[in-house]
């Protein structure tokens, strides 16, 4: 049985398989981002503690964390369009 491509069911399942694959989109840029930071304020954090420089490392990785996030968010977004 052919199937007709004006079929509104299909029309709509395509429509909602598009927002769940824009919804795993949106979470994983959200997940690189933290955890981009995450790792920075970690590495940041241990360093102070093993250097005794206290807020240096955690204020510099920090940073770094968060320019990582926004530049994996940026590329993925450029991808995608």
């Amino acid at each position: 049985m052919p199937t007709d491509p004006n079929d509104p069911l299909k029309s709509a399942a395509e429509g909602r398989m598009e927002v769940m694959r824009t919804f795993g989109q949106m979470g994983t840029l959200g997940l690189s981002f933290v955890i981009a930071i995450a790792l920075g304020v970690a590495l940041g954090t241990w360093l102070d503690r093993v250097t005794g420089w206290k807020p240096f490392f955690f204020i510099v990785f920090f940073i770094l964390g968060f320019a990582a996030g926004v530049t994996n968010v940026y590329r993925t977004i450029s991808r995608t369009k």
